[in-house]
């Protein structure tokens, strides 16, 4: 599996929001700061982006999709300088056990000269990193990138499934979740000339080939010799060159990768600890849970028993994945 679509599908989802928004008139509306994922596509007519710390705004023409995240606050408007309303949600149902379907309006809003269908989305922390913390603010893909109608359609499809909740709802949802987020990274790695981070080494063809392997065998004993002579590359100079692209040296990448798909397991199974271990390749639970902490920063039996009951934010009325 390449590492795309290993950490893509490995991300777990929290919650989820998907609907749409209908404004007319001079209208702007600003959504507060949140760790959480927006993807939104324009269905008739255009609206100015703004987000809290980018410049300059951007126009977002019919067809346009966005994704936002890391995003402190941002807006979006007729114009970037009406004054905007709060983001208010208006449940349109009440089993928060099911997916549910939203729609925002501004002041005074009659009529539908506007539309804008979106999903956001949160993940678990256990499973976030180390793609989300990398993402840039804002990826705007234009109507006439070849994602763009991918996009839109994935979103008309996750609404009507929130709207309207069916046996295997829950799956059909996630997979969507994930199907647009990778639509949104290939369109951010084909315009942009080097992604940095994380994103960049995908797209480096040295790094990118040690990544591939890493991540087909996780639970393997991987040196960087073995990941140099992948890349084709001197022991010193990989290390160099993959510590400069996504930012942590070659084994530190590899064991936080691992201990954060080892919290997954805890969290979602009643695996005990030392089988979690033994699964990651551990010959003792004690050596599993020094590593552990080393990257998740306390015990396993700890993280496990802080996941059971966590904390849902307060501004989120939400699908419990």
């Amino acid at each position: 599996m390449d590492p795309m679509s290993d950490i893509c599908s490995s991300l777990v989802i929290k919650d989820l929001l998907s609907g749409q928004f209908h404004l007319t008139g001079r209208w702007a509306v600003r959504f507060p700061s949140c760790r959480d994922v927006t993807v939104c596509a324009s269905v008739k007519g255009s609206h100015w982006l703004s987000v809290n710390g980018v410049d300059p705004p951007a126009r977002i023409e019919e067809g346009d999709c966005y994704l936002i995240a890391n995003s402190p606050s941002y807006r979006i408007g007729r114009d970037p300088w009406t004054d905007a309303v709060e983001w208010n949600i208006a449940l349109t149902q009440e089993d928060h056990a099911s997916p549910v379907s939203t729609e925002v309006a501004a002041e005074q809003a009659s009529g539908h000269d506007i539309a804008v269908i979106g999903a956001r989305f949160a993940f678990d922390d256990a499973s976030a990193n180390p793609l989300l913390s990398l993402l840039p603010p804002v990826i705007h893909v234009r109507a006439s990138s070849e994602h763009a109608p991918v996009l839109r359609s994935m979103l008309h499809v996750l609404a009507a499934e929130t709207a309207a909740p069916k046996v295997g709802s829950t799956v059909v949802t996630h997979h969507l979740v994930h199907i647009l987020l990778v639509q949104a990274l290939r369109a951010y790695l084909g315009s942009a000339e080097r992604p940095p981070g994380w994103l960049g080494a995908l797209v480096d063809s040295k790094i990118g080939a040690a990544l591939a392997l890493m991540h087909r065998d996780l639970a393997r004993e991987w040196t960087v010799d073995d990941l140099a002579a992948t890349a084709c590359m001197s022991r010193s100079s990989f290390a160099l060159k993959f510590k400069m692209l996504v930012g942590q040296a070659p084994l530190d990448y590899w064991l936080q990768v691992r201990m954060r798909r080892a919290g997954q397991l805890l969290r979602a199974s009643s695996k005990t600890v030392a089988s979690v271990a033994y699964a990651w390749g551990y010959e003792s639970e004690k050596g599993f849970g020094k590593a552990f902490k080393r990257v998740m920063g306390c015990s396993p039996s700890s993280y496990r028993k802080a996941g059971i009951g966590h904390h849902i934010d307060a501004d989120w009325r939400h699908q419990a994945a």
